[in-house]
């Protein structure tokens, strides 16, 4: 019977050949998971420019909507607002949250990134009484480059609810919509209001794109 030779080129020995280890082989390693980001290397990031990011939880993982995981979340984007990094706009639905952000720097988004998964870990291992990833893979990030980008994902955040929910009555209280007020800029009606909203968490927007230049984006489309 004839031996896979292991990288080197070198016949595996023969303790390797007891443990079954004949070199590489097909299927062999860590396997990939499938909802993950890729792990390319990421684009430098501008301080003129806003970034949307997307965290998908585990299929375990408990309403986030509901208040016991709620309030540990609101308190996670509060903690993670420094010198360098903003969360200017969120919204949280039920196995998701999605965050408008302006960063510094590429290292400043990373670290905010990194403290936010630690922290949305152990809040909500706590609450969920166990260990273990709470995240269904890694964070999704979009650069927002031009008016009309920063328009649509304004709306898309702004309205995620309707879109998981289309009857829903009411801004959702579990987002910055509530105090939200250019909504002309978006092209659409103020939707009304619904119960009062948590405290704020957010911090205003210092970008062009995300304080003004938006509104010179064209016609706005809810993703």
């Amino acid at each position: 019977m004839q031996l896979a030779l292991d990288l080197t080129g070198n016949r595996p020995t023969a303790a390797a050949k007891a443990r079954g280890r004949g070199g590489a082989r097909k299927g062999a390693g860590r396997p990939r998971l499938p909802e993950s980001e890729s792990h390319r290397a990421r684009p430098p990031v501008s301080p003129r420019v806003p970034q949307h990011l997307t965290l998908r939880m585990a299929e375990h993982v408990w309403n986030l909507r509901a208040e016991r995981c709620f309030g540990p979340i609101r308190r996670a984007i509060a903690a993670i607002q420094r010198e360098g990094f903003r969360v200017v706009h969120y919204t949280v639905q039920g196995n998701h949250l999605h965050l408008v952000v302006e960063a510094q720097d590429r290292a400043a988004l990373v670290f905010a990134l990194r403290s936010l998964t630690v922290r949305l870990g152990r809040a909500l291992n706590r609450v969920m009484e166990r260990r273990g990833r709470v995240l269904g893979g890694r964070p999704h990030v979009r650069a927002l480059r031009t008016p009309t980008e920063v328009k649509n994902v304004l709306r898309y955040v702004l309205l995620n609810r309707s879109h998981h929910l289309p009857d829903a009555p009411w801004l959702d209280e579990c987002s910055t919509a509530p105090w939200f007020d250019d909504w002309a800029a978006l092209e659409i009606a103020r939707p009304p209001s619904g119960p009062p909203p948590p405290e704020r968490v957010d911090r205003p927007a210092r970008t062009w794109l995300l304080s003004v230049g938006y509104r010179r984006g064209r016609s706005a489309r809810l993703r």
